[in-house]
């Protein structure tokens, strides 16, 4: 028979982080708060914004300047207690970058940690879509934009006119692509390599991304935002996350087929409406302004809505989202815009909200840039995002 003294008796004990596990976790506490704070903030304001000590919040102050995250930028008199020295996030500590490369245009606009504009450079792209014009045109505006704003690079988000490889970032090559330079590869041909985070991505995904954070969906987790500009696509957020697809071409709705009898998909079929010439895989934009935007809206456009109308709907009935957004330079004709809502209502078992999308995928690139230059900085992601 067992003896009580024979049994053996299991503890569990508790075991206190680490030091220094415990000063990064400070460290981040106290950046969550000053990166949320409207205005710099003292010590003290801090430690009662985060619940965290005053020995406490005071020694991660001191370690934080020391990195060079904060900054003291002077003191305040005359509220209880006396003078208090006041911090905020550094705004020189570094830099964001968000890279837009479409058909027309290259785009490089730097960010400080603050979230405020530093410098916007933008140029006409190459005519010729040549792939050496567009990379060296992209990096010397790369060098003007560090040239103008000269701190350490934290962060880059790149925006291309085509479908992006998640696991590469690399362009997607299809066989009916007009983008610039279709084998781009901006990882290794763009002088980004300091960054210590970089995504890339296509642009349609990062208008999506814009819309998502601060668009008239904002906050909205199920959502279809459809781009109407001199091509199609959509971003699919679901969730509050993009669906990419295995490979990246979720949304390419450019390709969907319309008609089975017709050997076209719907970017030839709308070309051949009146939106550019017939069989091109790209929108003549003059022409489909003029056309678009034209009151009252004349049978060509609504027979543009018409079909346009029937793809964006059986996205819809497959995905059943709460809202659909219309974006793009041909989303901006109410009457327009209207017609192809109507016509996705009817057709639809269960109609969305819909709404006129003003966000662009520049503002998309330089919010998720400036979120991983702030995660860089140490800024917790809960925060950042």
């Amino acid at each position: 028979m067992e003896s009580s003294n024979d049994r053996v008796t299991t503890t569990s004990r508790l075991i206190a982080p680490r030091p220094e596990v415990l000063a990064s976790m400070t460290d981040q506490h106290v950046l969550a708060v000053l990166s949320d704070a409207r205005a710099p903030m003292s010590r003290a304001e801090v430690a009662e914004a985060s619940g965290l000590s005053k020995p406490a919040v005071a020694a991660a102050v001191t370690r934080l300047v020391d990195r060079g995250v904060l900054r003291d930028v002077g003191i305040r008199e005359g509220r209880r207690g006396g003078v208090a020295t006041l911090f905020e996030l550094n705004p020189g500590f570094g830099r964001s970058l968000a890279v837009v490369i479409d058909n027309d245009f290259i785009t490089v606009q730097a960010m400080d940690l603050h979230g405020t504009v530093q410098s916007t450079l933008e140029v006409r792209a190459a005519p010729h879509h040549k792939l050496d014009d567009v990379a060296a045109t992209t990096n010397r505006l790369l060098a003007e934009s560090a040239a103008a704003y000269s701190v350490p690079l934290l962060a880059a988000a790149v925006s291309i006119a085509d479908p992006v490889d998640a696991d590469t970032g690399d362009p997607i090559v299809l066989s009916k692509s007009v983008f610039p330079a279709p084998n781009f590869r901006p990882r290794s041909e763009l002088q980004l390599h300091e960054a210590e985070r970089l995504v890339i991505d296509n642009d349609v995904n990062w208008a999506t991304i814009g819309e998502h954070r601060t668009g008239a969906l904002k906050d909205c987790d199920d959502f279809i935002y459809v781009y109407l500009g001199d091509g199609l696509g959509a971003g699919l957020l679901f969730d509050g996350r993009l669906l990419r697809g295995r490979r990246g071409l979720s949304g390419e709705i450019g390709y969907l087929r319309p008609d089975p009898s017709e050997d076209v998909d719907i970017t030839e079929k709308l070309a051949g409406l009146g939106l550019g010439k017939a069989g091109s895989h790209v929108f003549d934009l003059p022409t489909a302004v003029a056309l678009l935007g034209r009151r009252p809206l004349p049978p060509a456009a609504r027979a543009i809505a018409s079909t346009l109308g029937l793809a964006v709907a059986n996205m819809a009935i497959s995905l059943n989202p709460s809202a659909i957004a219309f974006g793009g330079p041909l989303s901006e004709f109410p009457e327009f815009t209207a017609a192809l809502a109507e016509r996705v209502a009817m057709l639809t078992t269960d109609p969305p909200r819909f709404v006129t999308s003003q966000v662009t995928p520049l503002a998309g690139a330089a919010l998720e840039a400036h979120r991983l230059a702030l995660e860089a900085a140490g800024v917790p992601q809960w925060i950042a995002s």
